[in-house]
């Protein structure tokens, strides 16, 4: 994937604006991707893509530059370059199903073949019953089924080595399973982090800071990775080296500007500050403000208990980037972590009794 997205931020994008064009996407890109000034200006278009992708990573890389074309209105540059990305990540996803239903059906197609031979070997008998059969094969049908449902939501069984960045406490919330404890860590690789979502709570003690870990038969969706009671967490001896860039990145706050040109369904985690509150039955509306601009959270459910008052802050875990109309705002979901954090009150000025 990242040869794809080396080509199309190059291809689709910078190859199509000229050299002041280029100058003043240099100017957002110092801000956007913590390039510095001596090692930005003097790069040609090739060498500011390989700039761009060893800041961000390949894919962030190529979110970041959408983002930026838009703020310089080049808006037929932004658009293609994003059809080229999801095409991309689409071809991607169907290959990867495809290749695990490949698996899936020449494991069935072997069992079948055992079963026929068993089924021949036995011609003697005059009937075979059913049971003779069904014993081996139910327990495969059922794992046949699991592995398919699973391919649904991009089953990796390959190993992943990361190092763990984050991990918050547990909580109860409503999953497929029904109520249970889960929790959610940020991990990352040499080239990008992820937000992980783990529906184990066993797994907790290899999710600490520091630590590198390796994770298999994990979910892989779009915007973050899935760790179930069937995946495959272990402690691993070697270390991951992460840049301190994106160590960085992965622990701020996106700024509200970056959040409103984020597609539907971008996990987002951070803190804000509330400047306005309005509560309804099952639901509370949050106004959030940076020096970027304002935008709302939107509480659902029974979430919606904390005690929060304009001037605190709340801090957001995997909350989604969603649709409102024409206005784009933050969305909590089954899975999502409230928490207020409340402003420091003024001291009080003690006058002294002469």
């Amino acid at each position: 994937m990242e040869s794809e997205y080396r080509e199309m931020l190059l291809l689709t994008g910078l190859d199509h604006i000229t050299d002041e064009e280029l100058k003043r996407f240099k100017y957002f890109a110092l801000t956007e991707f913590k390039i510095a000034r001596s090692t930005l200006n003097p790069a040609d278009r090739t060498e500011l893509a390989d700039q761009l992708i060893q800041s961000a990573g390949a894919a962030s890389a190529v979110t970041k530059a959408i983002s930026i074309f838009r703020k310089l209105n080049y808006m037929n540059i932004a658009n293609a370059l994003e059809e080229k990305k999801k095409e991309a990540e689409r071809k991607y996803t169907t290959n990867t199903k495809k290749r695990g239903a490949q698996k899936v059906e020449n494991r069935s197609q072997a069992e079948n073949g055992s079963v026929a031979s068993a089924t021949h070997s036995d011609k003697d008998s005059k009937e075979p019953s059913a049971t003779e059969v069904c014993p081996q094969a139910k327990p495969k049908k059922k794992q046949m089924v699991a592995e398919q449902e699973a391919i649904g939501k991009d089953l990796q069984k390959d190993s992943l080595v990361v190092m763990v960045l984050k991990a918050i406490n547990p909580f109860e919330c409503e999953t497929q399973e029904g109520r249970q404890e889960i929790f959610h860590a940020t991990v990352a690789t040499q080239t990008e982090f992820f937000y992980v979502k783990v529906l184990n709570v066993q797994f907790k003690d290899k999710f600490v800071p520091k630590k590198t870990i390796q994770i298999s038969n994990y979910l892989w969706h779009s915007h973050f990775l899935e760790v179930t009671s069937s995946s495959f967490v272990a402690d691993v001896d070697h270390k991951v080296h992460v840049p301190s860039n994106i160590i960085k990145r992965a622990g701020e706050t996106p700024k509200i500007s970056k959040l409103k040109t984020q597609p539907c369904g971008t996990i987002v985690n951070g803190l804000f500050k509330v400047q306005k509150i309005t509560e309804q039955k099952d639901r509370v509306l949050y106004g959030i403000h940076d020096k970027t601009g304002t935008m709302e959270v939107l509480l659902l459910g029974n979430q919606s208990k904390p005690k929060c008052e304009e001037g605190d802050k709340i801090r957001l875990t995997f909350f989604e980037v969603s649709a409102n109309g024409v206005k784009t705002q933050l969305q909590s979901g089954p899975c999502s972590f409230f928490k207020v954090i409340k402003a420091a009150k003024p001291k009080t000025e003690v006058k002294s009794v002469e």
